[in-house]
C-alpha cells in the first residue's frame, strides 16, 4: 500500500514538472532564450506581433549634367539708330532713296547745292598759291639778309594758314553730299527737293537691324548666373526661334525695378524681324547635376517648400528641397539633390520624414506585373 502511494506521488510530481518546464527553464537558466532586458514576461500570453511597415515604391536615380535656362520676356531694338543731319547749310538739290529703303554704308542720301562751296574752294586755292609765292620770296630775301627773320616766319605762317583754309573748303564741299554712315534702313526722310537746311537739320533717320538687338530685364536673383558670351534662344511672336549671344550685362540695377539690363545680339540678314516687338528669351546657363523625374512625385513640406521624398540607407523617409531647372513635357529636371538617391515614386503622400518604411524597387514591381503575380499596393501596411 505504501509503495503504491509513493509511486503515485512521484508520478504526479514528474508530470507537474514536465508541464511547468517551458516556464521554469528560462528562470533557472536551463535553456531557451533569455528575455530581453527591460521586457516583462507574461505567463500564458503569446508575444505581440512586430509593428507593420508602410510599403512605398522607389526608383534609384542618378544625377546627369543638365543645361539650365533663364526664361525672360524681352523686346527687339535696332542695334543702332542715328539721326543723319546736315553739316553745312544749303538747298537740297537731290534726294536718293525713299522711306524704308535699304542702304549700304557710304550710299548717297541727299545732295545740297555745292556752288557756294565750290567757289569758296577756288578762292582758297588761289590764296594758297599767292601765299606760296610770298613765302618763297621771303625765304630768298632772308637768305641774303634783306628780310628780317620775323617777316620770314610770318610768310611761312600765312602759307600754312592758306593750306588749312583749302582743306576746310574741300571738306565743306564734300559735306554737301550727305551719305549713310552705316548699312541700314532709311526709317524717316523729312526733307524734300528745294528744302533749305541749316547745320543740324535732319536729313533722315537710319536704323541698323542686322545684327538685331534683344533687350531683357533680369531679376537680381538670377543676374549672377548670366555672363557675356552666353548663348540664348529667342522666340518671336510668330514662333520663329533664333540663336543669339549675350553681349552686355549691366552691373548696376534699375533703381525702380531692381532688375538688370541684358542685351543679346542675333543675326537678322533678311531684315525680316523689326525693332520693337515682344520676344521670349531663354538664356543658357552653366550645366548643373539634375535628376529627371515625373512632376507627380513633387511634394510640399509643412513650410511650403517644394521637394521630393526618398528612402535613406536606414530605411527611413527623408525630404529633400529641390529646384526645378527645366521642364520638358511630362518630365521635370531637379537640382539640389544628392547625386544618387532612392526617390519615392508611389506612396509619398502616406509617409512622413523620419518614418521607417519598406521600400519596393520599381523593377521588382515591374517583374511581378510581367510575371502575372500579384503585388502589394504601396502606401499600405503589410
Amino acid at each position: 500500500m505504501r509503495r503504491a502511494t509513493l509511486l503515485a506521488v512521484l508520478l504526479a510530481v514528474a508530470i507537474a514538472g514536465w508541464l511547468a518546464s517551458p516556464h521554469l527553464a528560462p528562470l533557472l537558466g536551463l535553456g531557451g532564450e533569455t528575455p530581453p532586458a527591460g521586457s516583462t514576461a507574461v505567463v500564458g500570453q503569446a508575444a505581440a506581433p512586430a509593428e507593420r511597415l508602410t510599403q512605398v515604391r522607389v526608383r534609384r536615380s542618378e544625377a546627369e549634367p543638365m543645361a539650365r535656362q533663364q526664361v525672360l520676356n524681352g523686346r527687339t531694338q535696332a542695334n543702332r539708330s542715328v539721326r543723319v543731319a546736315a553739316e553745312v547749310p544749303g538747298e537740297v538739290i537731290e534726294i536718293v532713296g525713299e522711306k524704308g529703303d535699304q542702304v549700304a554704308e557710304g550710299d548717297l542720301l541727299a545732295r545740297l547745292d555745292p556752288r557756294d562751296r565750290a567757289a569758296a574752294l577756288a578762292e582758297a586755292r588761289a590764296t594758297l598759291e599767292q601765299r606760296r609765292i610770298e613765302a618763297e620770296a621771303a625765304e630768298r630775301l632772308g637768305q641774303r639778309g634783306f628780310q628780317a627773320e620775323t617777316q620770314v616766319a610770318g610768310a611761312r605762317a600765312a602759307l600754312e594758314q592758306a593750306r588749312y583754309q583749302v582743306r576746310r573748303s574741300e571738306v565743306a564741299l564734300e559735306q554737301t553730299s550727305i551719305t549713310a554712315p552705316f548699312a541700314g534702313v532709311l526709317e524717316e526722310r523729312p526733307i524734300e527737293l528745294g528744302s533749305f537746311l541749316e547745320v543740324g537739320d535732319t536729313v533722315g533717320t537710319l536704323v541698323e537691324l542686322d545684327p538685331l538687338l534683344v533687350v531683357t530685364d533680369v531679376p537680381e536673383a538670377a543676374i549672377l548666373s548670366i555672363v557675356p558670351g552666353s548663348t540664348a534662344e529667342v522666340k518671336f511672336i510668330d514662333g520663329t526661334v533664333r540663336e543669339g549671344r549675350v553681349r552686355f550685362v549691366a552691373r548696376q540695377a534699375n533703381a525702380a525695378t531692381r532688375s538688370f539690363r541684358v542685351e543679346i545680339v542675333l543675326p537678322n540678314p533678311d531684315l525680316r524681324i523689326p525693332a520693337g516687338i515682344s520676344t521670349t528669351v531663354a538664356i543658357n546657363l552653366a550645366p548643373v547635376p539634375a535628376h529627371a523625374v515625373s512632376p507627380g512625385i513633387l511634394v510640399l513640406d509643412d513650410r511650403g517648400v517644394l521637394g521630393v521624398k526618398s528612402v535613406d540607407d536606414d530605411g527611413k523617409v527623408a525630404f529633400h528641397p529641390a529646384e526645378i531647372v527645366r521642364a520638358e513635357g511630362d518630365v521635370v529636371w531637379l537640382a539640389g539633390l544628392p547625386s544618387t538617391i532612392d526617390l519615392i515614386t508611389v506612396g509619398q503622400g502616406f509617409v512622413m520624414p523620419g518614418q521607417p518604411v519598406e521600400a519596393v524597387p520599381e523593377a521588382t514591381v515591374a517583374a511581378l506585373v510581367a510575371g502575372g503575380e500579384p503585388g502589394d499596393t504601396p502606401g499600405t501596411p503589410r
